[in-house]
């Protein structure tokens, strides 16, 4: 995995070129608002000139476009000094331009439909500019702000092991455990450990980490609480030994497939059990005939009772064991059964 480094020259490399988007969006904004005054007053004067036959006077101020995101005029309140001027020595809003016209002269169709358009696209920019004034142009959302663990500062030879990722379903401690192991270079660090530990998460996990409250996360052990209360519920449904004597080998599962999922789950039962637990819990998980041969081995490792199951495994492949005829669950008896023998078996020699 490639290093990550948070220097300050870059982080600041990137406020200001997340300033000068944010500043090249809003003065392409003032300059399409000053086209747009233009041209609706020229529409009006032209509406006006067509109504009475002589142009009302219309003084053309241009409006006055600062450019809010000067840092050297940033005021107190956020705004720079070219702004808290205009907002003295103009309106709030454009107003609109009076225009008179005598209501007893036949209305020209083509004047009328200039006007009204005029009017409505005049509403609109007004609406436009309350919309624009009524939101702070430069709101800039720091990176700082948004990190659990600020200010951290990472060892520049320092290399983020690959953790195995925690979804939500396994054990908490055994993952607290593994993550320690793995960041044993830095462990002393507590930002750091809180930092990274983002990394060994992922899915929901993943998801709940980043919804953490930064302002109630200072320590390490504040994240480690945090998370037992989250995932404890893992703890408390735990497999158990009940669980591995329910298990049973699939008809298409070999021995050794078998074995090896029965001890991936033993591997998680909570006191551990001593290999000769194993022994005697592997072997009552069979059925006939492999248990009555298990339950006399003298096997004294859970590897030697596997290699005693494959061997009869084989034989019964080969037909040198019999194997019991089973339908629906029952299995088949024979006319030794009726008169009170035991069930027969099928013999593949």
């Amino acid at each position: 995995m490639k290093p990550l480094y948070n220097t300050r020259s870059r982080k600041r490399q990137m406020e200001n070129e997340e300033k000068a988007q944010l500043e090249t969006q809003h003065q392409k904004e003032v300059d399409n608002l000053k086209e747009e005054v233009a041209r609706l007053t020229s529409l009006l004067e032209q509406a006006l000139r067509d109504k009475s036959g002589k142009a009302t006077l219309i003084a053309q101020h241009e409006p006055m476009f600062v450019n809010p995101f000067n840092p050297q005029n940033m005021g107190a309140n956020g705004l720079s000094s070219d702004v808290q001027q205009a907002m003295h020595s103009q309106p709030a809003y454009p107003m609109r331009m009076p225009f008179t016209f005598d209501s007893t002269e036949k209305k020209s169709q083509k004047g009328k439909m200039v006007k009204e358009e005029g009017l409505e696209k005049w509403t609109a920019l007004e609406e436009r500019i309350r919309a624009i004034e009524g939101i702070r142009l430069y709101d800039h959302i720091k990176a700082t702000e948004m990190c659990l663990v600020p200010n951290i500062v990472i060892p520049k030879n320092f290399r983020v092991p690959e953790f195995v990722k925690y979804t939500g379903t396994q054990c908490p401690i055994t993952h607290l455990k593994a993550y320690c192991n793995k960041m044993a270079e830095v462990v002393e660090d507590e930002k750091l450990l809180i930092h990274f530990f983002q990394d060994s998460l992922s899915g929901t996990a993943l998801t709940w980490y980043m919804r953490l409250d930064n302002t109630k996360v200072k320590k390490w052990k504040d994240l480690v609480d945090a998370f037992m209360r989250q995932y404890k519920f893992n703890i408390d449904v735990a497999l158990d030994r009940l669980s591995l004597q329910a298990m049973e080998k699939d008809n298409k599962e070999s021995i050794r497939e078998y074995a090896r999922r029965w001890s991936e789950v033993a591997a998680q039962v909570n006191p551990p059990m001593l290999e000769k637990e194993m022994i005697s819990l592997f072997s009552n998980t069979f059925k006939a005939p492999y248990f009555e041969y298990l339950v006399r081995s003298s096997a004294q490792h859970f590897t030697d009772l596997v290699v005693i199951a494959e061997r009869i495994e084989q034989a019964i492949g080969l037909g040198k064991i019999a194997d019991p005829i089973e339908k629906n669950g029952f299995t088949e008896k024979g006319k030794d059964t009726e008169e009170g023998g035991q069930g027969s078996y099928r013999s593949y020699g």
